[in-house]
């Protein structure tokens, strides 16, 4: 979405993600595994530091960013936030698909997954709700969002 929003507005886009990757020679999973979650943390943050400075540009970011080392006043201080909001069958249904990429859900079953979310949303929604714009993101397109984004401009 993040892609999509960037390319409509005509603004580059950077996913955090890959920039994380480059800097460390292997994919998000191979580092998580690799350094554990307060190392991986950290290296989200020096990531995230250097893109923030990146002028007329979408940034996606991963789920825990904006709940870890201070990421959310630094997110706030350099741009505008927008947090796309879905509700836990979503997320389990997508997260079901995604356990390649994100080894921490791998095997996990539907329940332990609702369990998952919920201890989720309890430690960081309030970091999530602090977005500018809050939008419903079940149903999204590129065409809502920039609505959203024009109306409450």
């Amino acid at each position: 979405m993040g892609r999509k929003l960037a390319k409509r507005l005509g603004l580059d886009f950077i996913d955090l993600d890959d920039v994380i990757e480059r800097r460390e020679g292997m994919t998000i999973p191979e580092l998580y595994t690799a350094v554990g979650d307060a190392e991986f943390r950290n290296k989200e943050w020096e990531a995230l530091l250097e893109v923030v400075q990146t002028d007329h540009v979408v940034i996606a970011l991963g789920g825990g960013a904006p709940c870890h080392c201070d990421n959310m006043n630094l997110i706030e201080k350099h741009g505008e936030v927008i947090y796309l909001q879905l509700d836990n069958d979503t997320l389990v249904s997508r997260l079901k698909k995604a356990t390649v990429d994100r080894p921490i859900v791998m095997n996990k079953t539907d329940e332990q997954l609702r369990f998952y979310i919920r201890d989720i949303r309890s430690r960081c929604e309030h970091h999530y709700l602090r977005a500018k714009y809050v939008v419903d993101a079940k149903d999204l397109t590129v065409e809502r969002i920039i609505e959203v984004l024009e109306h409450k401009s």
